[in-house]
């Protein structure tokens, strides 16, 4: 397949998710569970990332500037690293040419891990929405499907504002939360 048309067939498949109401509420869940996984981690630690960018060998890593090791986190930070695992692996090839760019930003590893989180968001984000298009036009098919998409069309505004809300009032709270023990174990 030519270069151009598969240009263009990309940017029909852009079109057509950025279209679809079931694909951003689906994308609006993820953002919610991302948010809220990224919260509940230990809080940011610039120490632990000086840590590693001095060479220092550690089997955890750093996200969003906080400690990440899968095997202690939680359930819901599990299930969506698992769940984005497929965004992640088509990323493989874009993180790799976008590593040049990485290179001229003389990043350290806590400003890194903000940047790779975000890319990471945004890409499983576009999965989420490929889902979301991709289920919206296999109910399509069946007449039982369109009631069920007309539904969903109808109060997707208004999930997605619940939604929203979701992120934006929980998220300061645990993250806070967080902190405060985190604070509050050190003074001991």
């Amino acid at each position: 397949m030519p270069l151009r048309s598969t240009i263009r067939l990309g940017i029909e498949l852009i079109r057509s998710c950025m279209r679809s109401r079931l694909a951003w509420l689906l994308a609006s869940i993820h953002g919610v569970w991302f948010f809220l996984a990224i919260a509940n981690m230990s809080p940011p630690s610039r120490a632990f990332a000086n840590f590693l960018d001095s060479m220092s060998w550690s089997d955890t890593t750093i996200f969003a500037g906080r400690p990440y090791h899968f095997t202690y986190e939680s359930i819901w930070l599990k299930s969506l690293v698992v769940a984005d695992l497929p965004a992640g692996l088509a990323a493989i090839p874009l993180s790799i040419v976008l590593s040049p760019v990485d290179r001229m930003g003389h990043f350290d590893t806590y400003t890194e891990s903000y940047v790779v989180a975000g890319f990471f968001f945004v890409v499983a984000t576009f999965q989420w929405l490929i889902i979301g298009r991709a289920t919206e036009m296999g109910l399509a098919a069946h007449p039982w499907g369109n009631t069920a998409l007309r539904q969903v069309n109808q109060s997707s505004t208004v999930l997605i504002a619940v939604l929203a809300l979701l992120a934006v009032v929980p998220v300061p709270i645990v993250d806070r939360s967080r902190q405060v023990h985190a604070t509050h174990t050190l003074a001991r």
